[in-house]
């Protein structure tokens, strides 16, 4: 419990921390997460902080919100990013297809960008 307490303070803290990828491949190893048997659990939407993709657009950062909707069961996600405090919905979506990597671990691989502009903002 002590390095997942670790994990979340470097991530509210320090998000750009060289320290959460040690302690992220840890946790994946010490884990009891069996994807046969725990997968829906990742089904759902997650802000989406840390990723150990080395794409840049999964990078971390103050002023962009990153939402990640997973649909595990039919290896589908989303990743939503869109500039943080802004009352449209002004960003890109980005379609991913996920694939079973391990018991532990799942993959990604871009399947489609899409540009988003929806306008929340009530008309009076």
């Amino acid at each position: 419990m002590e390095a997942e307490n670790d994990l979340l303070n470097l991530l509210l803290k320090s998000p750009n921390s060289e320290s959460i990828r040690n302690i992220a491949e840890q946790l994946e190893i010490d884990h009891n997460f069996s994807y046969s048997k725990d997968g829906n659990d990742l089904q759902g939407v997650w802000e989406l902080r840390w990723s150990s993709s080395n794409s840049p657009f999964l990078k971390y950062s103050p002023f962009i919100d990153n939402l990640q909707i997973l649909d595990p069961l039919n290896l589908n996600g989303l990743n939503l990013l869109k500039p943080r405090g802004i009352k449209s919905i002004i960003g890109t979506g980005i379609l991913i297809r996920l694939s079973y990597v391990n018991e532990k671990k799942l993959g990604s691989n871009l399947h489609m960008l899409v540009l988003l502009v929806l306008n929340l903002e009530e008309k009076i």
